[in-house]
């Protein structure tokens, strides 16, 4: 019901503008004076300009699963502890808001003020790189990377199934002003559309979170993280992002090639995506492994050390080990188009 009066009240607002740039033409065509003339040029000018802001805002056709959160109701009531974090690439910081009982990001939070770093310094790099890109960031988590890149005064799509983890992001936005550079998305991806829950068997990682549908949880007996969410595909996301370049990063716990569809890496959105990160730790067990490392490398995409920007070949990438398994196991691989420079994009 909130969605759906959301969504109305954005189509008044913008058959209200529109209706009042028509006026402006009108009185244009009709005004005697050249003076008078000027004045309402400049002001169709700007409610023209105007539209097309409040257009970028409105769901696009077939984006009706986006669960996307913008008022202060839509978010769970937290006062947390937030820390600022250290520059990273450009001299770039923000705040991040810990999540107690989140071990891991807890622990580094607290010590030295983010995690992840390699990953966010070339998230920045690429932001840089590319300054047209809106960046897309699946499996937010709290916002280690969406709030970076929010700071830099850039857009960013953040999707997570986790209102909590939502929640945390939002208010780390809100302590800079930043909140109007984000859209938060309360929903999972996937290669498909449905409802999935939530779950982890670790409390205190909720960043491993799985999804399952509800025959999986009631066949495992699980006890789910959070409540069920819509699935939305990339696809979905990227026909709501009206920049012509999407910088991505993907950390969706075994799904990250049900996110990076063959369609995604094809370019069929119509984008230019020249730069990928994906978390690497648990899609090798997934049965469409060796088909996402092929559409990945047939769309035009390389494979890199998501560090060192060493090149891997199609073998090195099939022969990455899950993290359980340790030996030649990575965190992360970064997929580049080939149009993008590796020397270019390494910070």
């Amino acid at each position: 019901t909130m969605n759906v009066s959301n969504m109305r009240n954005k189509n008044f607002l913008l058959v209200f503008i529109l209706l009042l740039v028509g006026i402006a033409i009108l009185y244009n065509m009709l005004t005697v004076g050249q003076e008078y003339s000027k004045i309402v040029d400049a002001g169709v000018d700007n409610m023209k300009k105007l539209a097309e802001t409040v257009a970028k805002y409105l769901p696009a056709e077939g984006s009706s699963n986006l669960t996307e959160l913008k008022y202060a109701e839509d978010f769970l009531p937290i006062d947390p502890e937030c820390v600022d974090t250290p520059e990273f690439y450009g001299g770039v910081k923000s705040k991040v808001c810990i999540l107690p009982g989140e071990t891991y990001s807890e622990k580094h939070l607290k010590n030295s003020g983010g995690f992840e770093g390699e990953a966010v310094n070339a998230i920045v790099k690429a932001m840089t790189v590319y300054p047209d890109a809106t960046f897309l960031d699946c499996g937010a988590n709290i916002g280690m990377m969406s709030t970076i890149v929010a700071a830099m005064g850039r857009q960013v799509v953040s999707v997570d199934p986790l209102l909590e983890h939502l929640s945390y992001l939002r208010k780390a936005l809100e302590l800079l002003g930043n909140q109007n550079n984000a859209r938060l998305l309360n929903n999972a991806v996937s290669n498909e559309t449905g409802m999935l829950y939530p779950y982890t068997k670790t409390a205190s990682n909720k960043a491993a979170i799985q999804m399952y549908t509800e025959e999986e949880i009631k066949k495992n007996n699980y006890t789910p993280t959070g409540p069920a969410v819509k699935v939305v595909t990339v696809m979905d996301i990227l026909a709501t992002i009206h920049t012509p370049t999407v910088i991505m990063k993907v950390d969706v716990e075994s799904f990250e090639c049900r996110a990076v569809s063959t369609e995604v890496a094809h370019g069929k959105s119509g984008h230019l995506i020249p730069f990928i990160i994906m978390e690497w730790t648990l899609l090798q067990v997934m049965p469409e492994y060796a088909d996402c490392v092929a559409w990945l490398l047939d769309g035009g995409y390389k494979p890199y050390h998501w560090v060192k920007y060493t090149e891997y070949t199609k073998e090195e990438v099939l022969a990455l080990k899950p993290w359980w398994e340790g030996g030649n196991s990575v965190h992360d691989v970064t997929w580049l188009h080939n149009t993008a420079d590796p020397a270019l994009l390494k910070p």
